[in-house]
């Protein structure tokens, strides 16, 4: 007789979790990117599909983890292209 008080969450794409959480996809793979979301435990992976079980322990998970992101990189600093040459 299987368990009656297992609760089993709903498996979505990235796209159907976008707009459930209200971000976009890129958001989504950014997360992925960047370890906010970890594999096991936030998404599953099954070939090249991502699947993102929709549950409150989920949830809970990406509203408080803060996300660690590495500082950008150095802007270049030099001449400017679009500046005038009065010197002629």
């Amino acid at each position: 007789m299987p368990p009656t008080n297992v609760s089993v969450p709903e498996l979505l794409t990235v796209e159907e979790f976008a707009l459930r959480f209200r971000v976009g996809r890129s958001t989504v793979f950014f997360w992925i990117a960047n370890k906010k979301m970890l594999q096991g435990i936030h998404y599953f992976k099954v070939g090249k599909t991502i699947r993102i079980p929709w549950s409150v322990e989920l949830l809970t998970s990406l509203s408080t983890d803060p996300v660690e992101v590495e500082a950008p990189h150095a802007i270049r600093t030099g001449k400017k292209r679009n500046s005038i040459n009065f010197d002629f």
